[in-house]
């Protein structure tokens, strides 16, 4: 049920215990306290008290039977029957709240200005929150600008948020409403009422007004084929700043106007994507020179070249595992700031799941993906005589 935060009761009643693990349990509980999860939006959190009774409330969801809450119990035995204390985390709920009306104002902006947009689902964080759409042209920066402007001056304007239950047989109710009604499975359906601005029906929490948002800012995007993702904040303030910063000190740094940061970095793509070209020609051409670091020949080869491209080593180690397909083979490129890039081979004919071996070693603080015999990505810790140890301890097991 969609229901504004300065609605929320202080007494809840345990009725049931559906779940004990340990510490942990599910409780199905009477008397509405916590906003539950819906819309796309996490259940809210917060804590349970008696004079016996502590724990702590993690998530909140409805069920046919009443609302049902994830919890961790901290103290004492789960008291059933009687009303205890329930206290909801109110700062996450509001942010919650902000969070999922600056999602309606902006996702009804983007609708607006580009015309066969569709939202298809949301997903509401405490940072940052998605927005999922589908829209068969293409979408650019300057799209979303327009959407952004667009919607921070409909939360400029206070306009008043409206959190309403209707019953579903009564079809003039839902007149210019959004609804996707395959997801609505209730006898009532909860509106959201934004001004004369937007309408739709909607489960989660929300502010009282369109000024308690505060700000919108789009923070990032991706998509083609018809499916796109808009990232968003309602830290506008902060998130301007410390772009505004980063850009500063590029727009520097690199000795152009701030105006001009897109084009420098459009050619600089685009003199990557041709080095890469270049690259890929001269690529079976080189030859790494392996050190044999086993005490068995042939087993174990590794080498250490600072800012090495990638790219060409990962062909050498490929070409290695091939004619070696017996041996380990590992490569690393340390840079300035003292970690590394890493590429672990194995051949075919061993049985060693390198990935997990490496995850357990984690002085070398090592990042990637890839597979048992085949891991590559980067490290914090680039010294070449740490490396070698481990792969040496891998010859070892």
């Amino acid at each position: 049920m969609g229901r504004l935060v300065n609605e929320m009761n202080e007494k809840i009643q345990i009725e049931e215990v559906l779940e004990r693990k340990g510490e942990k349990a599910k409780i199905r509980v009477s008397g509405r306290v916590f906003h539950p999860s819906g819309g796309g939006q996490p259940g809210d959190s917060g804590r349970l008290e008696s004079e016996s009774f502590k724990a702590r409330v993690l998530d909140c969801r409805t069920s046919n039977e009443g609302d049902v809450l994830d919890i961790v119990v901290k103290e004492g035995d789960i008291p059933l029957g009687r009303p205890i204390d329930a206290t909801v985390d109110f700062e996450r709920n509001r942010r919650f709240s902000r969070m999922h009306t600056a999602e309606h104002i902006l996702s009804r902006t983007l609708e607006n200005q580009l015309p066969g947009l569709d939202v298809q689902k949301v997903s509401i964080g405490e940072k940052e929150s998605v927005v999922f759409m589908t829209y068969p042209g293409d979408i650019a920066w300057d799209d979303l600008f327009r959407a952004e402007e667009a919607a921070n001056r409909v939360i400029a304007a206070d306009l008043p948020v409206g959190v309403k239950r209707v019953s579903r047989e009564r079809d003039d109710s839902f007149e210019g409403v959004k609804i996707k009604w395959d997801r609505i499975d209730e006898r009532e359906v909860t509106i959201v009422t934004i001004g004369e601005f937007d309408s739709m029906a909607c489960s989660g929490s929300h502010v009282g007004s369109t000024s308690e948002v505060g700000g919108v800012v789009v923070t990032g995007f991706k998509g083609g084929n018809g499916q796109w993702e808009v990232k968003f904040t309602v830290d506008r303030q902060e998130t301007l700043q410390r772009h505004s910063r980063i850009t500063r000190v590029l727009s520097r740094e690199i000795g152009c106007e701030e105006e001009n940061l897109p084009s420098v970095v459009a050619r600089l793509r685009e003199e990557r994507r041709e080095a890469t070209r270049k690259l890929d020609k001269v690529r079976k051409y080189i030859e790494i020179p392996w050190e044999d670091i086993g005490e068995t020949p042939g087993k174990l080869f590794f080498f250490a070249i600072e800012n090495f491209p990638p790219e060409l080593a990962s062909s050498g180690v490929k070409r290695k595992i091939e004619k070696e397909t017996g041996c380990v083979v590992g490569f690393l490129s340390p840079d300035q700031s003292g970690g590394a890039v890493f590429i672990l081979g194995a051949g075919k004919d061993l049985k060693v799941d390198l990935k997990g071996l490496l995850e357990e070693a984690d002085t070398l603080q090592a990042r990637g993906g890839g597979a048992a015999d085949w891991v590559q990505g980067r490290a914090g810790n680039g010294s070449p005589s740490e490396w070698r140890r481990f792969l040496l301890s891998i010859v070892d097991k």
